[in-house]
């Protein structure tokens, strides 16, 4: 009779044990990554997404119910999240999920917590974190995972004006040369779409138009681009015709640069304005 009493409580036992302890979620499920991507690339910003597999080995469902990670750049924490889902993402079984983790990457903020960023080319990151599971009606545990990559960090080409060349100039108009150059400073040749321009003299607006011929700009280089410049001081003022009779004039040159990437197509606005010395080929 005991022998009977301890069988069933052993019995009791390993069905209770079965029930509150479930097999091992690292044997049916694993974690792995299947691709990293930039996403809503801008002047301000970009999105880095990490696409994670979740495999399923089991013959049952298991459902994503939370996740949590800690972004790291540069050995330096970027962002921390915990995100509880409302609806529960259903891992099927025998089969692969795919999900996705995206970090927003803010430059204004990425700058100021990774200081050494603006002098550098491509920074180097960390995801961790770990995913919590259910079977659809209570959690069955937590499986962690890291994640490696880098990625490049944009740099607006910069504006200068090199010089101001004055050809000819009349009473009624003159002929000028505007130098106007965009250093690259990434470490990829900026495919240049289209360099519109307005150029400014002594506070007063001469001219605008649009670069044409060969705009790409190589890899941490410049290009130097000529704009010339035809006008008569009825159309433009008579503080033009002062301003050009002095040894430097205040310059400004503003526009757009359009560009082409592997992530999107950018439109960047400039605006450089800088005091010249005016050179004279007559």
């Amino acid at each position: 009779m005991l022998r009977k009493r301890i069988s069933l409580w052993l019995i009791l036992l390993i069905t209770f044990v079965s029930v509150v302890f479930p097999k091992s979620l690292e044997k049916d499920l694993s974690i792995s990554l299947n691709a990293r991507r930039i996403r809503d690339f801008a002047v301000s910003g970009f999105s880095l997404v990490f696409y994670v597999n979740i495999s399923n080995s089991s013959s049952s469902s298991y459902y994503l119910s939370k996740y949590d990670y800690r972004f790291v750049v540069n050995q330096q924490e970027y962002l921390r999240l915990q995100t509880s889902l409302s609806e529960q993402i259903e891992i099927g079984a025998k089969g692969d999920t795919l999900i996705s983790l995206p970090v927003k990457i803010t430059y204004a903020h990425f700058f100021e917590v990774v200081k050494e960023a603006e002098k550098i080319n491509k920074a180097q990151c960390y995801l961790t974190g770990g995913m919590t599971f259910s079977d659809g009606r209570r959690e069955k545990g937590r499986l962690p995972f890291a994640f490696s990559g880098e990625f490049p960090i944009f740099k607006p080409p910069e504006p200068d004006i090199v010089s101001l060349v004055v050809h000819a100039m009349t009473i009624g108009g003159a002929d000028l040369t505007f130098e106007v150059s965009f250093k690259n400073s990434n470490v990829f040749e900026l495919m240049v779409e289209r360099i519109s321009y307005r150029l400014s003299l002594g506070g007063k607006p001469v001219g605008e138009g649009e670069i044409g011929g060969d705009k790409n700009i190589k890899s941490l280089d410049a290009k130097v681009f000529s704009l010339p410049l035809l006008f008569e001081f009825f159309d433009v003022g008579k503080d033009v015709y002062n301003a050009l009779h002095q040894p430097s004039a205040l310059c400004r040159v503003t526009g757009e640069v359009v560009i082409r990437t592997i992530w999107g197509r950018l439109e960047i606005p400039f605006d450089k304005s800088k005091e010249i010395a005016i050179s004279r080929t007559s």
